[in-house]
């Protein structure tokens, strides 16, 4: 029996979970998701957050509108009332429909768009994934004002 087999056993038996450190980051029961709805004009798009302590941040802070503009033809970026917890570490890739929060310009970004190319340090702060293909409703030129809920 292998080590992790064994480890799996032990945990199974003992009711405790094993993980990997980037299922850790992501990975969470259903029950628990926290999913948002992102409403830009008079459509709107349903999201997924993540169980990092930025994406509860956020949480704090909703219902909040932000003034986003297009940035890099890729993503819409805005200012947030104020800054999400520095325990999340940055990402340096991302995948269009993810969340993501930009330290540095305290922004939140809607990925509608991937152009192959990578975050720069200090990287992305991923908060979660649009549930749908719907994402291409961002891909707008100009600012726009989006309205950030959670869904109850």
């Amino acid at each position: 029996m292998s080590a992790r087999i064994r480890q799996a056993a032990i945990a199974a038996a003992t009711g405790i979970m094993l993980s990997t450190a980037s299922e850790f980051a992501t990975a969470q029961a259903p029950q628990d998701a926290q999913r948002i709805r992102i409403r830009i004009g008079d459509k709107a798009v349903t999201a997924t957050l993540n169980d990092s302590a930025a994406a509860r941040d956020l949480i704090a802070m909703l219902p909040v509108s932000i003034r986003m503009r297009d940035h890099m033809n890729r993503e819409k970026t805005g200012r947030i009332p104020g800054p999400l917890s520095d325990r999340t570490p940055g990402s340096r890739t991302y995948s269009a429909s993810d969340l993501g929060y930009w330290r540095p310009g305290g922004n939140f970004v809607i990925f509608y768009r991937h152009d192959g190319l990578t975050i720069p340090p200090p990287g992305i702060v991923l908060l979660g994934k649009i549930d749908s293909s719907a994402v291409e409703i961002f891909d707008i030129p100009g600012a726009v004002e989006v309205l950030v809920e959670l869904i109850k």
